[in-house]
């Protein structure tokens, strides 16, 4: 489920973005659907044009029309009532602050997030955010323990018309046709200043200038762009006559968005003009990589110079936008996570004692504990009773299609937590390791939302385990000898889950 908006006021950037992951994930096998309280209208995105069909249902997406009497505060448990517990929720907007994601949170569903400030904390299981620069350091103390990361323009959803018309873009870029477009909306109207500050400082070139599906400024644009007889006004193109017109042109005037990512795609002069306050990490990252300059440069570059200029940017911005492996990488980041929220999760009961016994003296199991010595019945029911007592000890079972698979015990003294994990012989090998423990983390972060600390203790020739606890974000603390065996000691330093009013 794709939960996003978009209107003359706050432009469709979040809508295209959905649109874009979700025809990628639908060529994977998931059914998408998108909660929304503004639809369009059945020309949405050009879709009418494209494909045929309304608004209410094409070949990517069902959708679904939010109730103008669901608050935005009642919208999770409404947005719950559409789906089952496996179903994953995507946000991407700004209205789905820290208590709207902790309200979904409290589901046990699955969220991911869109980010594109990397400064609010988010209890989201994966972070999307495609501005180049980033790393694991600009969320440190940001995210959920175990949240997966999705950063940088490995990322960058772009439709495949603009990954074709990269392949069709073998010519020069012809920096004699210039492209000017400010955004789906374009609330504020910069495209009429920028139409004419661009006409005047090239009279003689022609000037294509695109508005999009929810501009609400065309009879001025239009009346101004009469006096102007190299410019072509364009309006709601389909991603197709976009993508063309892009390779057709070699200078390009837009906002550092996808927009932005689009015509680096196809690469050319590409000159950013910041419209909102959310494009500043990609503003900073294609600046300061050249990648792009900022369209205050435009006054000082020689006209002569322009090709030159062009060709040279071009070569830069294809060694980053690549259409190579990005269905591969946000196919794996959907299946990860679908996995994780597929599997059944309940607290351990006394009922369960010879199955926690049986699991215990698996010889896999015995091999790498701390204490690989078999353990006597008496002694494991000694300990399984004071564990089930002992509120700071949460015992959690894992299931998939009615057959437990595994377990996760995490005991806690104070803020200090210890975690293992075990998963039955019959499950091992599966990639299910990752999915048990980010899952049991989830559950700690939603019964436990003040700061705490996790340790791990992985045998080191463990490789296997060592690499599902770092991929859950923990970190190496050392190693220690327990008996003849050597472990890694992996930690995790978790926040406290910021209040709010």
């Amino acid at each position: 489920m794709f939960r996003a908006d978009g209107n003359a006021r706050i432009g469709l950037g979040h809508l295209t973005r959905c649109r874009v992951l979700a025809e990628l994930l639908a060529t994977q096998g998931h059914t998408c659907l998108l909660a929304t309280r503004e639809p369009l209208g059945p020309n949405w995105f050009g879709l009418g044009r494209e494909a045929g069909r309304s608004l209410g249902h094409h070949d990517w997406v069902r959708v679904l029309p939010i109730p103008a009497d669901v608050a935005l505060a009642d919208e999770p448990a409404w947005l719950g009532q559409q789906l089952t517990a496996y179903d994953l929720l995507v946000l991407d907007g700004y209205d789905f602050d820290l208590a709207y994601q902790l309200r979904w949170g409290q589901l046990g569903r699955g969220l991911v997030l869109f980010d594109d400030f990397a400064r609010a904390y988010s209890p989201a299981d994966v972070v999307l955010n495609a501005a180049g620069g980033l790393t694991a350091a600009h969320y440190a103390g940001r995210t959920a323990p175990g949240a997966q990361l999705a950063l940088g323009p490995a990322y960058a959803l772009l439709r495949p018309e603009f990954w074709q018309a990269q392949r069709r873009a073998t010519k020069p870029p012809n920096t004699d046709r210039v492209f000017l477009n400010l955004g789906g909306a374009d609330p504020h109207n910069h495209t009429l200043p920028l139409m004419r500050e661009l006409a005047a400082r090239f009279p003689t070139r022609h000037l294509s200038v695109v508005t999009g599906a929810a501009y609400a400024h065309r009879p001025a644009l239009e009346a101004a762009a009469r006096a102007l007889p190299q410019v072509r006004l364009h309006h709601d193109l389909s991603a197709r006559a976009l993508a063309e017109l892009l390779r057709r042109c070699g200078l390009y005037v837009c906002p550092p968005s996808g927009m932005a990512s689009e015509c680096a795609a196809v690469g050319g002069l590409l000159l950013v003009f910041l419209t909102a306050g959310n494009q500043q990490l990609v503003y900073n990252y294609l600046t300061q990589n050249q990648l792009a300059l900022p369209y205050s440069a435009l006054a000082d570059l020689p006209v002569a110079e322009l090709p030159a200029l062009a060709a040279a940017m071009r070569a830069r911005q294809r060694q980053v936008f690549s259409p190579d492996g990005i269905a591969a990488r946000y196919g794996r980041v959907f299946e990860d996570l679908g996995r994780t929220y597929q599997l059944d999760v309940r607290r351990a009961t006394a009922a369960d004692a010879t199955l926690y016994f049986s699991w215990a003296n698996d010889p896999s199991v015995r091999a790498t504990a701390t204490r690989p010595e078999p353990i006597a019945w008496a002694d494991h029911l000694a300990w399984f009773e004071r564990r089930l007592a002992d509120p700071h000890c949460y015992l959690l079972l894992f299931g998939l299609r009615g057959q437990l698979l595994g377990q996760v015990r995490v005991e806690f003294r104070e803020e200090m937590g210890t975690i293992s994990y075990s998963l039955d012989a019959a499950w091992r090998g599966q990639g299910l390791g990752t999915a048990v423990l980010r899952r049991a983390l989830a559950e700690l972060r939603r019964a436990r939302p003040g700061r705490w600390t996790l340790d791990g203790l992985v045998r080191t020739s463990n490789a296997a385990s060592a690499r599902i606890f770092e991929r859950l974000g923990f970190d190496a603390a050392g190693t220690e000898t327990h008996g003849e065996a050597d472990f890694t000691r992996f930690r995790q330093e978790v926040p406290a889950v910021p209040t709010f009013a």
